[in-house]
């Protein structure tokens, strides 16, 4: 439907991933499953090939209608900020969870997810005020953990532990559609598109104009050293949410050093046994 102005109305979507196409994937196993269409702001079915794909991919349609469309029930404030694939900049306010306060972001004007306020006063009414809402958890991203421990030697004190966690990139019940991607994965078509500069901006996105593009050579993201506007959907505003719609999830190692106790990687926290 176009608004009396003769602009588009903006959609609004739970998860940034449901702006993903339609991804059938190269197999030919011929599954039913349901992806969100943002043409119809539904979901509906699809035959999934079996492999491959991209992350808008449900095994049900409540699965699909949970994690996509927008409802007064359901607390998007652990959701992270998303600008969203547009080129605008528009300021809004989103709950940022990690530090439980609302907060203003850049909002490119389409998608994005539902952690997306046009006041900071709207914002805090539905997220910082527990007699209006309940907060809803964080979503689970806990890793597969392997945990290595030394044996103890006549050094006491101190031991390194090795910590190798391999994440899955949104919720839990999303987990294991990422897993079979994991060792074929496949980004989705518009990160594989050439690097289009556009054209120089003016005013504030000028100032602020750093972006970020996914190189399928190198298979890596990049910033862009020009400041642009135009261009095609193989432009991010964060770093991260380059990485999140285009790189292959990776493991992560890294060495710290704890005799006892409760070790946290990247905000997780992975419980190391008592040395006796």
């Amino acid at each position: 439907m176009i608004e009396a102005d003769g602009a588009q109305p903006e959609l609004f979507i739970f998860h940034e991933l449901c702006a993903l196409k339609k991804d059938e994937g190269p197999c030919e196993a011929l599954k039913e499953r349901f992806y969100f269409e943002i043409d119809t702001g539904r979901c509906e079915s699809f035959e999934f090939g079996g492999c491959r794909g991209n992350a808008n991919n449900f095994e049900t349609l409540e699965a699909c209608e949970e994690m996509c469309l927008v409802s007064a029930d359901k607390s998007p404030c652990h959701l992270d900020e998303a600008p969203g694939p547009c080129r605008g900049l528009v300021t809004r306010y989103f709950f940022d969870s990690q530090s439980q306060a609302c907060k203003h972001f850049y909002y490119g004007g389409c998608f994005g997810n539902a952690n997306n306020f046009k006041s900071m006063k709207e914002c805090q009414a539905r997220c910082q005020n527990p007699e209006n809402t309940n907060v809803a958890p964080k979503l689970d991203v806990t890793p597969k953990l392997e945990v290595t421990v030394p044996k103890p030697t006549s050094k006491p004190n101190v031991q390194p532990v090795k910590v190798t966690g391999e994440f899955a990139l949104s919720a839990s019940h999303m987990q294991q559609n990422h897993q079979h991607q994991a060792t074929d994965f496949s980004p989705p078509e518009f990160c594989l598109s050439t690097n289009d500069k556009g054209t120089m901006c003016d005013g504030e996105e000028r100032r602020t104009g750093r972006r970020y593009v996914y190189n399928p050579k190198t298979k890596r993201c990049h910033w862009l050293r020009n400041r642009s506007c135009g261009g095609n959907k193989n432009n991010f505003v964060l770093k991260r949410h380059c990485m999140k719609m285009c790189v292959k999830p990776s493991k992560i190692q890294v060495t710290v050093f704890s005799n006892t106790g409760p070790i946290e990687l990247l905000g997780v926290q992975a419980f190391v046994p008592t040395q006796h």
